[in-house]
């Protein structure tokens, strides 16, 4: 059989994967905001950020989409109605039932997704719902088949980071208007995003002359942007369902030596990061390689530092790829490294280093890289280091 696209090559290989463990039916819940989100967008090519959704994918047959907001069933029918149905309903748990006992007799098993994203109540439902069936958490299945990357999703994270590219450059392009606030930065840039065709366009700043830590909303940035001032950035897009993110840090005045020393050590971190994205690598040589490097430089531990966030975490159809996260964590339990995934050609990660430095505040550099065969390399084309602000 031919493969199509991409969400039908995806779904072949889930059926088979189904098919080969005696599975009945993967059930794929999302809300749109958490991690059930990142499965439906790969199983599907879409996922609406604030909607409710379950997504069907039986060994044979057709998949469905069970929505209940007729303009996302709409827009799932122009994303994904080739590849699947569609159903439009007033009553998600209903109708999802009608749906399974159609695709899935009584005693079959059945794996489920998403359920962490689960309220306390849309668990009980959910699982009574399935009380008739062998029920089996089926996460791993989806994140281990995700870990194998295409080269169609590495061009996609491309056409993402240009997009992030753009929005630093114009944040730092308006950031010398006179009077000009975090606020009206941020909105400028999320904006910004949406019009250049992102599915989403976020951005945190933090402004000042020793940013303390990074801030999301526009009421904590009210403050007009000062000729001595910092401006740190962190543009996250998603565009077509696959993520990408460039942090860079911007100055009118010229930096302290004690800042050029810092944003060169940060991108030696970055760049030894870069240098482990070797296929066959073990995921967590990544993370280690730049949490020593950051113990080396930073005076502050992981605990005692006044604001610091992940380091490096993977890119795909969710901010933060499931399959590798739980081994780009710095506090992981290392006695379970042996089960790290493998560095892989064409996966995508997001590389931060970030730390606090007594006299500069908190400091950060970021950069999107994908894995060749041989190797990584970076995706963003921001100019590295310290954006000189005029």
């Amino acid at each position: 059989m031919m493969i199509a696209n991409e969400t039908e090559r995806r779904i072949a290989i889930l059926q088979t994967t189904l098919v080969n463990r005696g599975i009945g039916a993967l059930v794929a819940f999302a809300n749109g905001t958490r991690e059930g989100a990142g499965t439906v967008r790969y199983l599907t090519g879409w996922m609406p950020f604030n909607s409710e959704v379950f997504l069907v994918v039986p060994a044979k047959g057709r998949a469905v989409v069970v929505s209940a907001d007729k303009n996302r069933a709409r827009a799932f029918r122009m994303r994904f109605g080739a590849e699947g149905e569609v159903v439009k309903t007033t009553d998600l748990y209903g109708s999802l039932q009608e749906v399974l006992s159609r695709l899935v007799p009584a005693g079959t098993v059945v794996a489920y997704t998403g359920d962490a994203d689960f309220t306390v109540k849309q668990s009980a439902e959910f699982f009574a719902l399935l009380s008739e069936y062998d029920r089996l958490d089926g996460n791993a299945i989806v994140n281990v088949q995700r870990l194998e990357r295409t080269p169609y999703e590495a061009g996609k994270h491309r056409k993402a980071t240009e997009i992030a590219d753009k929005l630093v450059a114009h944040a730092m392009g308006i950031a010398s208007v006179k009077g000009i606030t975090g606020a009206e930065i941020m909105a400028e840039v999320e904006y910004l995003g949406r019009r250049l065709g992102a599915d989403s366009s976020s951005c945190w700043l933090a402004i000042g002359e020793r940013p303390p830590e990074t801030y999301f909303e526009l009421f904590e940035l009210v403050e007009p942007v000062g000729p001595h001032s910092r401006v740190q950035i962190g543009t996250t897009v998603c565009l077509d369902g696959y993520y990408s993110q460039v942090l860079r840090m911007g100055m009118f005045s010229e930096p302290s030596p004690e800042l050029q020393s810092t944003s060169a050590a940060i991108i030696q971190m970055q760049d030894a990061a870069l240098a482990k994205m070797v296929p066959g690598t073990p995921v967590h040589e990544l993370v280690d390689v730049l949490e020593e490097m950051i113990d080396a430089h930073c005076p502050y531990t992981r605990t005692t530092d006044p604001f610091r966030f992940q380091s490096i975490h993977g890119m795909g159809n969710s901010y933060s790829e499931p399959g590798v996260a739980p081994f780009l964590n710095a506090g992981r339990d290392k006695s379970l490294d042996a089960g790290s995934p493998l560095v892989r050609e064409h996966m995508v990660f997001e590389v931060h280093p970030n730390f606090t430095m007594p006299e500069l505040g908190h400091v950060c550099h970021g950069d999107t890289a994908v894995v060749g065969k041989n190797g990584g390399a970076w995706l963003s084309k921001t100019p590295r280091g310290i954006y000189r602000l005029s």
